[in-house]
């Protein structure tokens, strides 16, 4: 695998080029759907329904948060220069359901769009497995919250994601990281 360089502007008489446009036909897909059913049948699959190089190594970049907070309108215009790539709704009930999944070709990383906490469900217990799953596949976590302060679950949450990560995880991270050479201090969660 070769590092993904995301392309630089070029500099014409000292004044920089604006960033490179993303393509016009950005769009997400149901990696998982509400019921923990994986909508994507290979890695071969996933890279071409996101348009994602085979050659290039990325970083997966996931967001959690409250029902209604604005995470999907938030991935849009942090990554997606503000085209509804994550489909959004003013109403305060979600309209993302399950986890999905849009690359971003500039920056070399799989955004992940998780369905809200708190929100109408009737399976809460499947809703906090799906984010752990995403959690344990990210490499950058944004917790998004319109709150002035996180609540307690908030920190009760992530407390058990960790230890259930570390019960679950170690032994596969150990094995990973010895394939590839890495200190396990490059690989989990970091504290």
């Amino acid at each position: 695998d070769e590092p993904c360089t995301p392309p630089v502007a070029s500099v014409a008489d000292n004044d920089e080029s604006p960033a490179p446009a993303l393509p016009p036909s950005m769009e997400s897909v149901t990696l998982i759907d509400e019921d923990e059913v994986l909508k994507i049948r290979s890695s071969e699959e996933f890279l071409q329904r996101l348009h994602c190089d085979t050659r290039s190594k990325v970083k997966v970049v996931a967001i959690f948060g409250n029902s209604g907070d604005g995470k999907s309108y938030t991935l849009n215009h942090v990554f997606f220069d503000g085209g509804e790539v994550f489909q959004t709704s003013e109403q305060q009930e979600s309209c993302t359901r399950g986890v999905w999944a849009a690359y971003d070709p500039r920056l070399c990383a799989i955004v992940l769009d998780t369905e809200g906490l708190l929100g109408a469900t009737a399976n809460e217990q499947g809703r906090l497995r799906l984010l752990m799953k995403v959690l344990a596949v990210s490499d950058v976590i944004i917790y998004r919250t319109r709150a002035e302060r996180l609540h307690n679950d908030t920190f009760t949450f992530l407390a058990d994601a960790s230890e259930a990560y570390c019960a679950y995880f170690t032994q596969e991270l150990a094995a990973a990281a010895k394939r590839c050479g890495l200190g396990q201090s490059r690989i989990g969660p970091a504290a």
